[in-house]
């Protein structure tokens, strides 16, 4: 049973970030959140979570200075 959800998660990955909304655990996380009324605290927990990604890859992409011997 566990290998089976397993490759269905991986073929839900491999399709790619184009059909994420499209994914089961999204549509689930949008109806969740839609029943229970939390567009605004949803909202800000994607902004955090947002935010953390950005800064995150802006420190990956600053190229580092180095120290030349002369």
């Amino acid at each position: 049973m566990a290998k089976a959800i397993n490759k269905e998660a991986a073929a839900e990955a491999g399709k790619g970030i184009r059909n994420f909304r499209q994914s089961s655990d999204v549509e689930n996380f949008y109806r969740f959140v839609h029943d229970n009324g939390l567009r605004r605290e949803a909202k800000m927990i994607l902004e955090t979570v947002y935010t953390a990604i950005k800064k995150s890859k802006k420190k990956a992409r600053r190229p580092r200075k180095t120290k030349t011997l002369q």
